[in-house]
């Protein structure tokens, strides 16, 4: 499942990330808090494929369809 089809308020966990993103684009990821491993909750998804809005700890994030289809996760109970 990637992060794209989490839904709203659902929590999940990275389980991979696409190994042929740029190297800036996985550095900034990796800024945001995202890595394998990571804890994620949806906040909201905007709509006609909007960004999805995340939040990782205490911070909130929002990133495009493109890229969230490219983030492997699990969802936690």
């Amino acid at each position: 499942m990637t992060l794209w089809e989490l839904s709203s308020k659902q929590q999940a966990r990275v389980t991979s990330i696409h190994q042929n993103l740029c190297d800036n684009v996985m550095l900034r990821l990796s800024e945001m808090g995202i890595d394998v491993g990571s804890a994620i909750q949806c906040v909201r998804k905007g709509p006609l494929g909007g960004p999805i809005v995340m939040q990782l700890g205490g911070s909130v994030f929002a990133i495009e369809q493109d890229l969230a289809s490219k983030i492997q996760i699990e969802v936690q109970p």
